[in-house]
C-alpha cells in the first residue's frame, strides 16, 4: 500500500533549505538582486536582518579575527546552516512517509525542532532583527502545522 506525499511537509522541507541559505549568504530573498540570471551578494547589512555576510562583516567580529570567539563564532555559524539544511532532508523523508510521524521519536524530534523556531523568533524579535524573527517564525508555524497534522 502506497502512502501519500505530504505537501505540507514538502513545503516545510523547502522553508528549510531557505534558511540555510539564507543563514548562510543573507536571510531575506528580497534582498538578492538577479541580474544577468546571477544571485548577486547583499548590497547592504540591514539593521533590521542578520545574515552570514553580514555578520561575518561587523567590525566588533572582524576584531576577534585569528581568536578562540572568531573561531567559535563563526564554525557555530556554519553549523547552524548545517542544521537546518539537515532538517530540510528530515523533513522531505517525512513527507514522502507521513505516517513515520506517527513514531514517538519522530514526534519528538519534530517537537524539538519547533520550539527552537519559536525560541529563535522571539530572540531575534526581542533583539530587533524583525525580518529573521518573521523568517524563523513562519517556518516554525509552517513546520508545526505540516508535522502534527501529519
Amino acid at each position: 500500500m502506497s502512502v501519500a506525499p505530504s505537501r505540507s511537509l514538502q513545503a516545510s522541507a523547502l522553508t528549510f533549505v531557505v534558511l540555510s541559505v539564507g543563514h548562510t549568504v543573507c536571510l531575506l530573498l528580497k534582498q538578492w538582486s538577479l541580474a544577468a540570471n546571477q544571485v548577486q551578494r547583499c548590497t547592504n547589512a540591514s539593521t533590521n536582518s542578520l545574515g552570514g555576510r553580514d555578520w561575518n562583516a561587523d567590525k566588533a567580529f572582524k576584531a576577534l579575527k585569528g581568536q578562540r570567539s572568531w573561531a567559535c563564532g563563526t564554525v557555530g555559524w556554519y553549523q547552524g546552516s548545517a542544521f537546518f539544511l539537515l532538517t530540510s532532508i528530515l523533513h522531505y523523508q517525512w513527507s514522502r512517509n507521513p505516517q513515520a510521524l506517527a513514531d514517538p521519536l519522530n514526534k519528538t524530534m519534530a517537537g524539538i525542532v519547533n520550539l527552537l523556531l519559536l525560541v529563535s523568533s522571539a530572540w531575534y524579535a526581542k533583539h530587533g532583527i524583525k525580518e529573521n524573527a518573521w523568517a524563523v517564525g513562519l517556518s516554525a508555524l509552517l513546520q508545526g502545522y505540516a508535522v502534527f497534522k501529519a
